[in-house]
């Protein structure tokens, strides 16, 4: 029997207390191995912990006094450092969140301000522009307006003169009068007839600003408002991709797709797919359709209608907008 002190012997112990429900005596020694009190005969010989460490309760209980002296210890040094850091450091990290906070605020102040001033001068700048060429545009329009005013009044005077030869002249002084109609029909000929001029139109391009492009597209991309639902035509979509439900988002296969029926729209050879929408002009913005089973990807933007290529092409009207994880395998 592995016992530590004196082997227990009947009887031995403290008084009376909780008894043994197996032998009806005290409980004054301590199984080790099964981690409670049992009585000198179980820790005997004979006993059911023979052969485990033994000990003697009041042994075992002033070996558990020592740990709890030594956890409140721990406990009160704990606590003491938890009310130290309560007195000391919070104080501290209050005060320095608050300041930090204000220096905060106030740099949020003064960005937006400077975003402000620079927004405010954007737009008085853009305004004369819009205004300068409006006003261009109608100066031209009045020169124009005026020009042709005394091109009419010129060719109705000449026309006129002409009339009136025809009308009031004899045979022999019309004669006389050709090298007056020829200088008349040459100043006639002169007046030339109106051509289209961008002059008289309004110049789209004097409201081009970077830094508003800038600001309009982080706007529609931090909000996502003011995007373009863009979805795919399921009619272009090649065989090596499946579309969504909701044409959101397309799935690579290295297969081909049997259920695709062939169509002049549809892509045989690329793993391409066209949106169903089209912009002719003006700003935009979209989110890319998502792309699952791939790692690479490309958004082309063609410059002109686009055509389904039947064959492998290379198309110089197309401007690529690249999206990858990390590079493309190499072939």
């Amino acid at each position: 029997m592995s016992a530590e002190g004196a082997e227990p012997g009947p009887g031995s112990g403290p008084g009376p207390g909780p008894l043994c429900p197996e032998h009806g005596q005290a409980l004054s020694w301590f199984c080790g191995s099964e981690r409670r009190p049992v009585c000198a005969a179980c820790a005997g010989l004979g006993g059911r912990c023979r052969g485990h460490r033994i000990c003697r309760a009041e042994e075992r209980a002033e070996e558990l006094r020592n740990k709890i002296v030594d956890q409140c210890e721990r406990l009160q040094l704990q606590s003491a450092a938890i009310t130290k850091y309560v007195a000391d450091v919070l104080p501290g990290k209050n005060q320095r969140a608050v300041s930090m906070a204000s220096a905060a605020r106030e740099l949020v102040i003064q960005r937006l301000s400077l975003v402000r001033s620079l927004c405010e001068s954007e737009e008085q700048r853009l305004l004369e522009q819009v205004h300068g060429e409006e006003e261009r545009a109608h100066q031209s329009i009045l020169t124009q307006r005026v020009h042709w005013a005394e091109a009419l009044q010129k060719l109705d005077t000449i026309r006129t003169g002409l009339v009136d030869m025809l009308t009031h002249l004899d045979d022999l002084q019309l004669i006389q009068k050709e090298q007056e109609v020829f200088e008349r029909t040459e100043e006639a000929e002169g007046i030339l007839d109106p051509q289209e001029s961008e002059m008289l139109n309004f110049n789209e391009k004097c409201t081009r600003s970077p830094l508003l492009t800038q600001l309009w597209a982080t706007a529609v991309l931090g909000s996502l408002s003011g995007t373009e639902d863009v979805r795919i035509d399921e009619r272009t979509v090649s065989p090596f991709l499946q579309l969504s439900d909701d044409r959101k988002t397309l799935t690579f296969s290295t297969k081909k797709s049997k259920a695709c029926a062939d169509g002049p729209e549809r892509f045989d050879h690329w793993p391409n797919a066209l949106a169903a929408t089209s912009f002719q002009n003006g700003l935009h913005a979209w989110m890319s359709p998502n792309m699952q089973n791939v790692n690479f990807h490309k958004v082309n933007i063609p410059m002109q209608p686009a055509r389904r290529p039947r064959k492998r092409t290379t198309s110089r009207t197309l401007h690529s907008l690249s999206t990858s994880s990390h590079l493309p395998p190499k072939r």
